[in-house]
C-alpha cells in the first residue's frame, strides 16, 4: 500500500486504515494513492485461482475528497452543515469468465459520493431517493481501506464474462467441426388447415 499524497488544501493527517473522517471532510481533505490487492482480503477471495502470480501485487488507484455543504432548512433557522466524501477507485480484478472458463482481467472504474452521517440512527433516517448518493457512518477512526474494498466488490459483475471470448470451452462444443451448434428454434405449433377440415366434411357425405 503506497503512501497517500495530500493536496495543499488538506491540512489533516490521513491514514488509510484509521483516520478522523469528520475532520477530513470539514477541512476539505483530498488524497490520492494506491492500494495493493494483497491488502484487500475480500478482493483476493474473489480473484480467480488461475490468475497470474502477479495478481496480488496489482494496485488500485484511489482518490478521496471530503467537503462540507451548508444548507438553510428554513428562514431564520440555523444553517445545516452536511459532510460529503467522494470516492473514486480504478484498477482490475482477475476473474473466471463464465462463458469460456478462462481467467481475464475485469476493469474496475467506480465513483461514488457519500454523505457522512454522525450516527447509525441518522443514517437510517436519511432519504434514499438519490441513486448517485449513498450514506456512511463516519468516525474518528474510520477505515477508508474498507470503504475502498467495498466499492471494488460492488463494482464486480454478477456474471463475469469476456467482452469477446478468445475461444469456446470444450464443454460447450457439440458440433463435429469444433464449433458451437446453434440451438434449434422451437417448433411452431401446426394449426389445422380450414381447407383440410372442409375436405373431410365433404368425404363424409
Amino acid at each position: 500500500m503506497s503512501q497517500p499524497t495530500q493536496s495543499a488544501a488538506s491540512a489533516v493527517a490521513f491514514d488509510l486504515r484509521e483516520t478522523d473522517l469528520f475532520a477530513f471532510c470539514r477541512k476539505g481533505g483530498n488524497v490520492t494513492g494506491e492500494v495493493v490487492t494483497r491488502d484487500l482480503p475480500r478482493i483476493l477471495a474473489e480473484t480467480a485461482e488461475d490468475a497470474p502470480a502477479s495478481a496480488p501485487e496489482e494496485t488500485f488507484r484511489y482518490m478521496l475528497a471530503g467537503f462540507v455543504r451548508e444548507e438553510a432548512v428554513e428562514p431564520g433557522e440555523p444553517v445545516s452543515k452536511r459532510m460529503f466524501l467522494d470516492v473514486t477507485v480504478n484498477g482490475r480484478v482477475w476473474l473466471d469468465c463464465q462463458r469460456c472458463l478462462q481467467v481475464y482481467p475485469e476493469p474496475i472504474a467506480t465513483k461514488m459520493r457519500f454523505e457522512v452521517m454522525m450516527s447509525e440512527e441518522a443514517a437510517d433516517e436519511a432519504p434514499m431517493d438519490d441513486d448517485e448518493l449513498d450514506v456512511i457512518v463516519g468516525s474518528k477512526k474510520f477505515s477508508a481501506l474498507d470503504l475502498i474494498e467495498d466499492e471494488v466488490l460492488l463494482a464486480l459483475p454478477s456474471a463475469p464474462k469476456h467482452a469477446v471470448c478468445p475461444a469456446v470451452h470444450e464443454s460447450l462444443v457439440t458440433g463435429t467441426d469444433g464449433e458451437v451448434e446453434p440451438e434449434a428454434p422451437p417448433e411452431e405449433e401446426k394449426r389445422p388447415s380450414p381447407f383440410a377440415a372442409l375436405a373431410s366434411l365433404k368425404t363424409k357425405h
